[in-house]
């Protein structure tokens, strides 16, 4: 199949063969990450008839394979590849036709009519029923697919060997699926931009944190990661260690110094298992760390707990991290303030996740990039900022061209604004992944940005640092009945203004090339000076 297709695979992949009722594509060298796992594996076994599967396997081989010599025969076959991607969405949409026929008692393709067609069409329209919702009509672009599937029978039939229509007949015919269906590629975005009221509070929390919080938070993220490593190796501690703990001890009873105190996350599973007592609040693994163990043996433990006791009673319970925390300014009045209040190991963990997906706000609205580009974002990304004549500075992301290119994709560079070349060597830092490795992961932005503004209400940090209030995403018509806050695709810039030809930058900007913000929260800019497409709600 592949050699068929001209699709590389890595060293020792599985090769799937026409034969098979399953071809696994997971060994593909130029995958994409916009290709899931799921999508790698074919499963013609889901379709009933096993005719039908044939006929699916064919015409698949087909898109993928414009010019292997049977397809080439083919008067009406389109001669350009279709991407592994593209034609697992048309698997997916065989499946459901074919299944269709088979329930309404359907078991050859010459007796498909164009009124059944039609029903299906229809029966396809309208969206998943969900109890206590109305359904909804789909709006075209979701249902053009049903009927290009519809068609491609027709146009490969001399290539189908197993079934196929009634000769002559053609669903629709003399319409193109999108006559059929009506849509229109060009035109306004069907879906509403997100509102100014949302994205400038969440544009400025989120330079807020890259800028302010973020140095301050890799630099002791930095400090946990070597302490942990320099302790990954060592064992539990046991009795001999205690003569040692002792010391550290007595020391910190002598300057009033808290015992390092648990996070929260664990503080509620020791209370919902019962583990109440006077060393609830107590991080075992931090005070371990202190004589260069990773744990405390349970021999040690229960020799040392009504030493512990005692001291907790005098000293008390504080997270051992950031407990003399440098000041930054406060938002709006500027009144230096601890970056943060101290932290357990738990509760640093989680601040930097809310600081990454601080960085990936940042870079998604402020470089333009399609999701497909942003997932292509890798570690060592940032390429040498270059000095423009007139003393400027031009930052450059490199990663990969997905959508129009061939499958894989081709190698590419962005011209950002600084902010965004900030927030990425952030997320390198954080995040500390290996060269090449893929720096984002993820771009669920619905589900990271529910996890901020709950983060930031909970520990108080918003009020603490000054922070507007995120509010929830407004309603938005035919998108997930209001109840999305933020896209999970179509990201795009809106916040940008254009410099003017004399400025020190090339003109005009190149794809992706933001300039020169004046306030890059300041979200007043009329929509029609602003770089590609608004940030939308899908």
């Amino acid at each position: 199949m592949c050699e068929i297709a001209g699709l590389r695979l890595v060293d020792g992949a599985t090769r799937p063969r026409f034969e098979q009722d399953r071809w696994v594509f997971s060994g593909l060298a130029d995958a994409h990450r916009m290709m899931s796992d799921h999508e790698q594996i074919w499963d013609f076994t889901r379709i009933v008839n096993p005719r039908w599967s044939i006929v699916a396997k064919e015409i698949l081989l087909a898109m993928l394979a414009p010019q292997y010599e049977a397809v080439l025969e083919c008067a009406h076959a389109i001669r350009t590849p279709r991407s592994p991607r593209t034609c697992f969405n048309f698997l997916q949409r065989y499946t459901e036709w074919f299944n269709w026929l088979t329930e309404q008692g359907i078991t050859a393709l010459e007796d498909v009519t164009q009124e059944m067609c039609e029903r299906y069409l229809e029966h396809y329209s309208w969206s998943v029923p969900v109890p206590g919702r109305p359904r909804r009509r789909l709006e075209p672009y979701s249902t053009v697919a049903h009927v290009r599937i519809l068609k491609l029978i027709a146009q490969y039939e001399e290539l189908l060997s197993s079934d196929s229509y009634e000769t002559g007949f053609v669903p629709w015919k003399g319409k193109t699926a999108t006559q059929v269906v009506g849509y229109k590629s060009k035109g306004p975005n069907l879906t509403p931009p997100v509102p100014d009221s949302l994205l400038q509070p969440l544009l400025a929390t989120c330079l807020y944190l890259v800028n302010e919080v973020g140095p301050h938070l890799a630099d002791l993220v930095d400090a946990a990661r070597t302490s942990r490593a320099d302790t990954m190796a060592s064992g539990s501690v046991t009795l001999a260690h205690l003569p040692a703990l002792r010391k550290i001890l007595a020391l910190m009873r002598a300057n009033g110094e808290p015992l390092p105190a648990v996070d929260d996350v664990q503080l509620r599973k020791r209370t919902a298992l019962g583990q109440e007592g006077p060393l609830k609040h107590l991080g075992w693994e931090a005070l371990a760390r202190t004589v260069g163990a990773r744990r405390f043996g349970d021999d040690a433990r229960r020799r040392m707990v009504p030493e512990l006791s005692t001291l907790a009673a005098d000293v008390g319970f504080q997270p051992p991290l950031a407990r003399q925390a440098a000041a930054i300014p406060r938002m709006g009045d500027s009144e230096l303030i601890p970056w943060t209040l101290p932290l357990a190991e738990g509760d640093l963990v989680f601040m930097a996740d809310h600081a990454v997906t601080a960085c990936l706000v940042v870079t998604c609205a402020l470089s333009g990039m399609r999701t497909s580009e942003l997932l292509e974002i890798e570690a060592g990304c940032r390429l040498a900022a270059v000095t423009t004549p007139g003393g400027g500075r031009r930052f450059r992301l490199a990663s990969r061209l997905i959508k129009g290119q061939k499958f894989g994709g081709v190698p590419d560079e962005w011209v950002v604004i600084e902010q965004v070349d900030r927030a990425v060597a952030l997320a390198e830092r954080l995040l500390n992944r290996l060269a090449g490795e893929a720096l984002f992961g993820t771009i669920d932005l619905a589900g990271r940005l529910k996890n901020l503004r709950g983060w930031l209400e909970r520990t108080g940090n918003r009020e603490r640092w000054g922070l507007p209030v995120i509010p929830k995403g407004r309603s938005t018509p035919g998108c997930c009945d209001g109840r999305c806050p933020w896209p999970s695709r179509s990201v795009r810039a809106v916040c940008w203004r254009r410099r003017s030809p004399s400025s020190t930058s090339p003109w005009p900007p190149r794809r992706g090339m933001p300039l020169a913000p004046a306030d890059p929260s300041d979200c007043s800019i009329p929509r029609s000076r602003r770089l590609r497409k608004p940030i939308t709600c899908s």
